[in-house]
């Protein structure tokens, strides 16, 4: 038989397992480069690619009555974590896509996406998720994971943690000393066999 303890820390852990394998899970299928302490110390993208993901992440997550991702600085979070985790291949599928994404703006007639309007930007971004046009299945595979690093990223700071999701260590705080008939029932990690 086993003891009531026993059994929770078993669920504890399998809870934990899949809570973690849904926050990884954009970055399955991705092989994990391991840097070395020259790559630890530069930066992957360019300042120019660096403006446009934070144009990028400014529009996914943008200022409101708390601040937005760019103002979060999720730009150089992404750009950190794709040094330090991703491999090779997906460092250039995200170098190129942002590339393509900053030329696009030349369709709108201006010289790059920075330049555009939001709505232009929120535009292009759109169609970038829908099939056919100028962006390629690889192209949308690759923004998903922009996206899902910019909501991993704002979600995991301080501002994002507290203030968007307000965030209590003690949900609904402590209440020491309650009367059993308030809460109907009572837990008690001692095992009665």
């Amino acid at each position: 038989m086993i003891a009531r303890r026993q059994l929770l820390k078993m669920i504890t852990a399998v809870a934990g397992s899949a809570a973690a394998g849904t926050i990884l899970s954009a970055y399955a299928g991705e092989s994990i480069a391991r840097p070395t302490s020259r790559q630890a110390d530069k930066a992957l993208l360019l300042t120019s690619q660096l403006e446009t993901l934070r144009q990028i992440c400014q529009l996914t997550i943008p200022t409101t009555d708390t601040p937005g991702a760019a103002d979060v600085n999720c730009h150089h979070f992404i750009d950190h974590q794709l040094r330090v985790i991703f491999s090779t291949h997906a460092q250039q599928q995200v170098v190129a896509l942002l590339n393509k994404i900053s030329n696009a703006g030349y369709q709108y007639g201006k010289s790059e996406f920075e330049q555009l309007p939001a709505t232009s930007q929120l535009r292009l971004l759109a169609d970038l998720e829908q099939p056919g046009g100028e962006f390629s299945g690889a192209d949308k595979r690759v923004f998903k994971l922009l996206k899902g690093l910019i909501v991993f990223g704002y979600y995991t700071s301080e501002p994002g943690a507290t203030k968007e999701l307000t965030y209590l260590s003690v949900p609904g705080g402590f209440k020491g000393s309650v009367p059993l008939s308030t809460v109907g029932s009572a837990y008690s990690s001692k095992a009665f066999y």
